[in-house]
């Protein structure tokens, strides 16, 4: 690519047809390996099972964000405080 010049390849925009053939074939695996999802589960150890349905939450459950306290300004305490003992005298 000579100075910002495109010169070939695929035209800006247009898919890559590798990438859609390589999603398109994973897909119709797994519809047709779903239909045997029961049977295959019902062969699990209950700890197998466990995993396995542990390891499927994230795609169907949100991940929750972390919950921080806010970040307490020193000085804002201090004038708290400080207006505190004052309120008392």
């Amino acid at each position: 690519m000579a100075k910002g010049i495109k010169t070939g390849g695929r035209q800006k925009g247009t898919s890559n047809k590798l990438t859609g053939t390589v999603k398109e074939m994973i897909g119709q695996l797994v519809a047709k390996e779903i239909e045997h999802l029961p049977t295959i589960l019902n062969k699990l150890e209950p700890k197998e099972k466990a995993e396995f349905i542990i390891k499927l939450l994230p795609y169907i459950l949100p991940k929750k964000a972390p919950v921080e306290e806010p970040k307490e300004n020193p000085t804002n305490r201090n004038r708290f405080i400080h207006s505190m003992f004052k309120a008392q005298v």
